[in-house]
């Protein structure tokens, strides 16, 4: 057993004792059950609401605990000193619940003045506001800080600092305000050969419009999924009951979406580093880099067929070379199926920190692993 097929089997456990729980809720009308007595008014709304979020952070603790703490010390990958693990959890615990909170009693009310189609507005400017502000957000969530901002290749690229390897940056910004986000680890880490053209490869996600589509996916997802989790039984947006059958809903939607956006996913990752290969970079330097960075996040170069496909929106060190190698143009949506978790959360989507890739380590919360 490896650390990184540890932290699958995590992860499947963690995703499918979640998808059960809310599959059973709906069945047995539990949200009706607990909150038909709750009168619809803001401190009502926001008392079960934090009863709520206390009972999704129950759930977790557990596979965080193991994800965070216990797995990384027991394979002896990057073993942080508990007071500090549980001091950056409770952090992030504190604020992403802030936020589930907020965001819900704020839907409540537009749900109880305009319906359906106002929620709707409303999520999508509060997606729209997490893609802007995605890098604030990750700093407020885990602590992360701003080590510096210079330009590598012609490009703005601003340093982020934490402790876990995992953390790969990316991008933050909407489209035309997008910020390179990279860690502060790389830069001391890696040869500066090997991060320049990882800076170039991450700007074809810009230019390819790879990365576009693949917020426009997530965005659009997650929209779809709310609003038909919306037409279930004892489901809609106007009272706590409803909200959370919704929520329960959603979760199972986001289920579907772990098993038919990964594939998305890396038809952009392959599209991106097509790219790069058109753009005069050589396989060896290619593979370098890819290496390099696997290292970094979970150590596993190769996948079985079926693995890879069913659970890892980033294709192995071993799919990308061969990919690399016969040259064959794809066309995907760069990043979906992690940008679709994280946009969950004003959906009240259960799953968005239950994922192999970043159970239990709230520098991953936001930002998830990319390419």
């Amino acid at each position: 057993m490896t650390y990184a097929r540890a932290r699958l089997w995590l992860g499947i456990s963690g995703v499918g004792l979640i998808v059960l729980l809310s599959l059973f809720a709906i069945i047995l009308d539990w949200p009706n059950r607990v909150f038909n007595n709750f009168s619809p008014d803001l401190k009502s709304d926001a008392l079960g609401l934090v009863w709520i979020v206390m009972l999704y952070t129950a759930i977790h603790i557990p596979l965080d605990y193991i994800g965070g703490y216990w797995l990384p010390c027991h394979f002896s990958r990057q073993c942080l000193m508990f007071p500090f693990f549980a001091s950056q959890y409770i952090r992030g615990l504190v604020v992403q619940g802030a936020f589930l909170i907020a965001s819900s009693l704020i839907l409540l009310q537009m749900g109880r003045l305009g319906g359906m189609p106002a929620v709707l507005i409303l999520l999508a400017l509060l997606m729209v506001s997490m893609i802007e502000r995605q890098d604030w957000i990750a700093r407020l969530v885990a602590g992360l800080k701003v080590s510096g901002s210079e330009m590598m290749e012609g490009r703005q690229v601003v340093m982020l600092s934490g402790m876990d390897t995992g953390f790969s940056g990316g991008f933050s910004g909407l489209p035309g305000r997008e910020r390179y986000i990279i860690p502060t680890l790389w830069k001391r880490m890696l040869p500066s050969r090997v991060l320049n053209l990882e800076v170039l490869r991450r700007s074809a996600g810009l230019t390819t419009g790879s990365r576009l589509r693949g917020l426009l996916l997530a965005v659009i997802f997650n929209l779809s999924g709310f609003y038909l989790s919306s037409f279930l039984p004892g489901a809609g947006v106007t009272t706590l009951a409803e909200l959370f059958t919704t929520a329960l809903g959603f979760t199972l939607w986001s289920f579907l979406g772990l098993l038919v956006l990964p594939t998305i996913s890396r038809f952009g990752v392959y599209e991106l580093d097509q790219f790069v290969r058109s753009a005069g970079m050589t396989e060896s330097d290619f593979a370098l880099t890819v290496r390099e960075l696997d290292q970094l996040q979970d150590d596993e170069p190769s996948r079985s067929v079926g693995v890879e496909t069913v659970f890892h929106p980033v294709p192995s060190v071993e799919s990308r070379i061969k990919s690399f190698q016969t040259g064959k143009e794809h066309f995907g949506a760069w990043n979906a199926a992690r940008y679709a978790l994280y946009l969950s959360w004003p959906c009240l989507g259960f799953l968005n920190r239950a994922v192999h890739c970043n159970v239990g380590r709230p520098e991953l919360w936001v930002m998830l692993p990319v390419d």
